[in-house]
C-alpha cells in the first residue's frame, strides 16, 4: 500500500470537502463532550414518521465514540476523496445529502417494523455506499481481488458486502442495518448512477454558481484542492482510480493502471 497514492492522490492535495467534512465530524464529537449535541442528530425508525426530518441529513455527523469516529473518518477519507476529484466539490456536497437522506428513508421504513426504537449515528453509511459504488466501478477493470487475510479471490463487486458481514462479526453492536442499506444504496449508484445525478442540479447552474464565488474558491488553503465542476471530464469508459491503494479495509489491488475517474454526464452536475 503506497500511504502517499491515498493521501495525495494523483499529486494533488486532499479534496476540500472531504477534509471539511472530516473536520466537521470531528468538531461534533468534540462539542458532544460537551454540549448534547448527539441527541439531535440520531436517526431512529421514527423520526421520519415524526416528520423530525433534519436528522436525515445529521445522523452521518454524529459518532458515539473514540473509536466509531476513528474508524470512520479513516475509512471515509479515500473514497469520499477519489469520489470528490471525479465529480467535483459541489456535486459532491449535494451528493453526499442525498445518499444521507435516500439512505435514512429505507433505514425508517424497514424499521418501523423490524427495529422500531434502535438509533443510528455515524458516516459509515457514506462509507459503505462509496465502498459499494467503486466496487462496481472497479469490477469493469479488475473483475477479481484478492483478499488480504486470505489467499482467496473473490468478485471485485463483493468486496464491500465480505467487509460488511466482517465488520458485523468483529462488531456486533455496529449498525448492521445501516450499513446494508447504504450498500444496497451504494451498488444502485454505480449500476445507475443517472437516477441519482437527475436529482442533482444541472452542471451548467453549477458552473455558473462557481464562476460568482471564483474569488471566494481561490482562498482555498494551497494543501486543499478545491474540484471546479468546469474541470471535471467526462470519461464514459472507467480506468481504476487505486494505483497501489487499498480500496477497501480487507482487500488488495495490486498494479492497476493511473488515476482517470468518471466525471459528469453531459447537462448533469
Amino acid at each position: 500500500m503506497n500511504l502517499r497514492n491515498i493521501i495525495l492522490p494523483n499529486s494533488q492535495p486532499p479534496a476540500f470537502l472531504t477534509v471539511i467534512v472530516l473536520i466537521t465530524i470531528i468538531f461534533i464529537f468534540i462539542t458532544d463532550e460537551f454540549v448534547d449535541i448527539n441527541k439531535y442528530c440520531t436517526l431512529s425508525p421514527s423520526s421520519l414518521w415524526d416528520l423530525d426530518l433534519t436528522r436525515l441529513l445529521l445522523y452521518p455527523l454524529a459518532h458515539l465514540s473514540i473509536p466509531h469516529l476513528l474508524f470512520n473518518c479513516f475509512a471515509l477519507f479515500t473514497p469520499l476523496n477519489a469520489f470528490e476529484a471525479t465529480h467535483g466539490t459541489v456535486y459532491t456536497f449535494i451528493m453526499l445529502n442525498i445518499l444521507s437522506v435516500v439512505t435514512g428513508v429505507i433505514y425508517c421504513v424497514v424499521g418501523h417494523w423490524l427495529y422500531p426504537t434502535v438509533a443510528i449515528a455515524g458516516a459509515s453509511g457514506w462509507c459503505f455506499t462509496l465502498f459499494a459504488y467503486f466496487s462496481v466501478r472497479e469490477s469493469t477493470v479488475k473483475p477479481t481481488t484478492t483478499l488480504f487475510f486470505a489467499n482467496i479471490t473473490i468478485p471485485t463487486i463483493l468486496d464491500p458486502v465480505v467487509t460488511l458481514v466482517v465488520i458485523a462479526l468483529l462488531i456486533p453492536g455496529s449498525s448492521f442495518w445501516g450499513h446494508l442499506f447504504g450498500l444496497l444504496v451504494g451498488y444502485l449508484m454505480g449500476w445507475k448512477e443517472i437516477i441519482f445525478r437527475m436529482v442533482v442540479i444541472p452542471s451548467w447552474i453549477i458552473t455558473y454558481f462557481e464562476s460568482k464565488l471564483k474569488f471566494f474558491i481561490n482562498l482555498t488553503p494551497r494543501f486543499l484542492k478545491y474540484y471546479l465542476n468546469e474541470d471535471i471530464q467526462v470519461n464514459e469508459d472507467y480506468v481504476s482510480i487505486w494505483e497501489n491503494v487499498v480500496t477497501l479495509p480487507i482487500t488488495n489491488n495490486p498494479n492497476q493502471p493511473t488515476f482517470q475517474g468518471t466525471g459528469n454526464v453531459l447537462g448533469t452536475a
